[in-house]
């Protein structure tokens, strides 16, 4: 129940959180228990800073949710 909720909100929240970074988020598919991407990262941000700052806002956001 609460997986269908969240899941409305979360798509625009992370292409937001990918804009706010310079990236892109090309496809994406929200599991119940996970979530599959595929962002376009410009050359200056790490994948693993990328995704930890979208992983950790989104986290922030469904908490507050």
């Amino acid at each position: 129940m609460i997986y269908g909720h969240v899941r409305r909100d979360l798509g625009a929240v992370f292409r937001t959180l990918a804009e706010q970074k310079e990236c892109r988020v090309e496809e994406g598919h929200l599991m119940p228990d996970h979530v599959h991407m595929l962002l376009s990262i410009p050359p200056k941000y790490s994948v693993a800073q990328v995704i930890g700052y979208i992983k950790g806002k989104s986290a922030i956001h469904v908490a507050r949710t």
